[in-house]
Formats: structure tokens, C-alpha cells, sequence
């Protein structure tokens, strides 16, 4: 609590812009490169930063190798011999944050409360000054250019409900000193790690419902100078990664809220009568499933793609088949070409959706044009009921906006669905093809395809730009 509080307090600092009327600190670095050229960095900033330690990092422009030196924020002036770590040819790169030591219950790790960027033309003596000011959206993360050199390959592995793991793809022979730069909303936060691998969980927790870009310096072990002053030569780093963090339970409510006011734009909305559930996909997809020996006639779920909501906690983690409910309310039939493969399978809805199932609302997007909604469909004694109860939001079977079963007059039911919306059913349990036909409660058809013809197996994100889908 002690660390948040503080943390707190350097972001209300950051509301003072760095100008003449505020009093600021001053350090003066000298550093000499191995033909004793001298670079004369004058680095200021205003004294409501408050922070622990300076972190440089210089890159050369002609190759992009780069140079890290961190410095204790109380030491004066100082020169630092760069030996044969750091020679630039043409013009570098000059890369400054303060960071800010937090020490909390899941860690300890770097607040970055202010930063300074600039590049710098090489002469036998330059000189620099370089203000540092607050954070911002467009801050720059170091070598974070495209023209890349020794790429380093890392993973983010994400584990619900806000769970977050670095993977460092690559085991050195030697010790390594990592270091780590995790940036979200106006927030830049690092931490080091040192080893032979990098795997290890975030040391803080990230705001659910984020946009995080995260990047990844291999370093050789650091070399102490003098005092608290360490200079490190990185060998290899990764591309910018971008990633959304887990929507949380409530942001998964505040999403269906953002559903319900798109639908109740009429007064009613237009729920009509379906007969089948139906699912597109290639000729040879179902000729594996009923052709196949291992498979013997079943369709069998698989993990969802990251397609719609980047943030959704059931992407990678529900496995489940996607089935279309919309139908024209003027032909009352499906729209007759798919973008997902010629062979289309109708399978009775009542069949796979009754009063032994439970509803939950899992996702409300658009790809620019018409907008989505993604209702998980699990029979009650299915092992997935109680990750969907955890994560997701429930509906009523027989009254919400989207699926429901209609009790009729002679105790029937009957399936409905919303054609306001894209209405899409992901049912997490597998179905035998062969026995629906046979039975005929199931059967297949040709159409004509448009597009691609084929979903990428990764999934389309949702359109970021949507006033109407997206969670502010």
C-alpha cells in the first residue's frame, strides 16, 4: 500500500510541466568512448521527479548496437570510460529515464517517472542537453526501431484472470542480464532479471482491459565502474510486442451493457424463430470427419482463436465450434454465400440448445460493418461450466436479448434468436456429424463462397476504432 501511495504521489508530480518557474536538478556525464572522444550530456528535469536511479541507453545508428548505463540519481558529476562498448561511427541515439525502485507483495521493479529522448550528431567532443519530462502515450522504448539486429524471440504467456509471463525462447550458454520494458495507458514500468533464460511472471499487476506493448534488452552480465554505476553492452533485443490484457468479470458486464444499449435502439428487438444452427467450412474439413477412422463421424472442438475482443479471458483457453444463427427476415433463410468455406452443415437447433444448457455472453464486436455477438452455449453437466461461470457473464435461457428458448402453448419450445445482430453460438461440446445425418436432424449443403472464402485460424480482431463496441 506504502508503494502505491508513492507511486500516486510521482504521477500528481508529473501534472508540472518542466518550465523556467519550476526549480529543477542538473547532472552532468561525461562519457569517453575507446578514442577518448567525449560526450557532455547536461540532463535536467524538474525536481518534483523524484527518482532513484538515471538509466541511459545509447545506440549507435549505423549498426544499432547499443550501450545501457545505469547511475545512482545522487551521484554528481561524473565521467564514465565506455572503453570498446560503445564507439559510435555517424549519429546515435540518446535514451534517458529516471526510474523510481517500487518494492511490493508480487515484487520488486523500476517506475519510470520521466524520460528524455534525442538524437545526436557525432563529433570528437559533443554536447548535450537533454531535459526529461513526463510521461506520455508516444513515449519512445529503446531500439525500438524495425532495422533490428540479433532479434531476440520472447512470448507472453497469459494466464486468466490477470496472470502474465515472460518466455524468453532461447537458452544462452552464458549468464545474461535481462532487461525488461513493459508499457501501458501512459505507464512505462522495467525490471532486470539475470540468467541463462528469461521466464519469469510480471513483478506488478497490470490494469485489466489494457493495451500493453512490451519490450525485451539482452544484456552481457553488468560491469561496475565506480560507486553505484554500471554499464552493460546488449547483445541482443526483441521487437516491440503487443498484447491486451484479460477483460475482467465486470468489464465483461460493462461490454454486455455496451451490447444491450446498441440493441435497444428499437423498442422491441427483432427475436424471430430459427429451426438449425449452421457452420461453413472447407470440402475437405467434413470429408475428414466422415471419411476419417479417428474421428468416426465427430466434429470436435477446438481452442478459440483470438478473433473479436483481443482481450476476451476465453481466447486460447474455451474450446468449442462456431455455429450462425442470423437469418434474413425477408427470405427467412441464412444469407445464401459464406465467407468461411462452400460446404455449409444446418444442424436442429433445439438438438443442441434446450433446457438442460446454460447461456453466457462472452463478446460484442464488429469488423467495421455489421456488429457481433458471441453466446457460449454449454450443456449444464459439461466440465467448461465453471470456467464460463467464473469469467463470463450468465443469461436467463428462456429471457435475454440474444438466444432464447420460447415455452409455447402445448409445452414445446422453441429456438429465437436476435436479428438485430450477428448472433454467433459457440458450443463447447463435440458433435457427431454422421449420426445427425443419419437421423436427419442435420444436414449439408453447397454455397457459393465470397471473400477469402476461409477464416484465418488466428481470428480477426475487432475494429479498435468502434465508438459503439469498444470499452472506453
Amino acid at each position: 500500500m506504502a508503494a502505491s501511495k508513492e507511486v500516486s504521489n510521482n504521477v500528481k508530480c508529473h501534472m508540472i510541466k518542466a518550465d523556467n518557474s519550476v526549480a529543477s536538478c542538473s547532472w552532468f556525464v561525461k562519457l569517453k568512448d575507446k578514442t577518448q572522444h567525449l560526450i557532455d550530456l547536461k540532463i535536467s528535469c524538474p525536481i518534483c521527479f523524484l527518482f532513484d536511479v538515471l538509466f541511459i541507453v545509447l545506440v549507435d545508428k549505423s549498426d544499432f548496437s547499443s550501450t545501457n548505463i545505469f547511475i545512482n540519481s545522487h551521484c554528481g558529476d561524473i565521467t564514465i570510460s565506455l572503453n570498446n562498448s560503445f564507439n559510435p561511427k555517424t549519429n546515435f541515439i540518446l535514451y534517458v529515464y529516471g526510474l523510481k525502485t517500487i518494492t511490493s507483495s508480487t515484487g520488486q521493479y523500476d517506475w519510470v517517472v520521466c524520460y528524455g529522448y534525442k538524437e545526436i550528431e557525432c563529433s570528437e567532443e559533443t554536447q548535450s542537453n537533454l531535459p526529461l519530462k513526463e510521461i506520455e502515450e508516444d513515449m519512445h522504448l529503446p531500439l525500438s526501431s524495425t532495422v533490428t539486429q540479433g532479434t531476440l524471440p520472447f512470448t507472453v504467456h497469459r494466464q486468466p484472470p490477470s496472470l502474465y509471463r515472460f518466455d524468453v525462447n532461447i537458452m544462452f550458454t552464458d549468464e545474461k542480464y535481462f532487461i525488461v520494458f513493459v508499457k501501458v495507458k501512459n505507464q512505462l514500468r522495467c525490471y532486470n532479471v539475470s540468467g541463462r533464460c528469461l521466464n519469469k511472471t510480471f513483478p506488478f499487476e497490470l490494469p485489466s482491459a489494457s493495451s500493453v506493448q512490451c519490450k525485451v534488452l539482452c544484456a552481457c552480465l553488468q560491469q561496475r565502474k565506480k560507486g553505484r554505476i554500471f554499464v552493460t553492452t546488449t547483445v541482443s533485443h526483441s521487437h516491440v510486442i503487443s498484447f491486451k490484457t484479460f477483460l475482467s468479470h465486470v468489464d465483461t458486464y460493462r461490454l454486455y451493457n455496451l451490447a444491450i444499449a446498441f440493441g435497444t435502439r428499437k423498442v422491441y428487438p427483432n427475436m424471430r424463430p430459427i429451426q438449425y444452427f449452421y457452420r461453413n467450412k472447407s470440402v475437405e474439413y467434413f470429408q475428414f470427419i466422415l471419411n476419417s477412422n479417428y474421428l468416426k463421424g465427430e466434429m470436435r472442438p477446438y481452442l478459440k482463436s483470438n478473433g473479436g475482443e483481443q482481450g476476451s479471458v476465453v481466447n486460447g483457453r474455451l474450446p468449442g465450434l462456431f455455429f450462425s444463427t442470423y437469418i434474413d427476415i425477408t427470405t427467412n433463410m441464412p444469407n445464401p454465400c459464406s465467407h468461411y468455406g462452400p460446404i455449409r452443415l444446418y444442424y436442429k437447433a433445439l438438438v443442441m440448445f434446450n433446457p438442460q444448457c446454460n447461456l453466457y455472453f462472452s463478446d460484442f464486436y464488429c469488423h467495421y460493418k455489421r456488429h457481433h455477438v458471441t453466446i457460449i452455449l454449454v450443456p449444464k453437466l459439461s466440465t467448461h461450466n465453471n470456467f464460463c461461470r467464473q469469467y463470463l457473464t450468465e443469461l436467463n435461457i428462456f429471457h435475454n436479448p440474444y438466444l432464447c428458448l420460447r415455452v409455447e402453448l402445448n409445452g414445446t419450445f422453441t429456438v429465437i434468436a436476435n436479428m438485430d445482430v450477428s448472433v454467433e453460438v459457440f458450443y463447447t461440446e463435440t458433435i457427431n456429424v454422421r449420426r445427425a445425418l443419419e437421423l436427419q436432424y442435420g444436414f449439408i449443403v453447397e454455397t457459393p463462397t465470397i471473400g477469402k472464402g476461409f477464416a484465418k485460424p488466428s481470428g480477426t480482431p475487432k475494429n479498435p476504432d468502434c465508438n459503439i463496441c469498444n470499452l472506453k
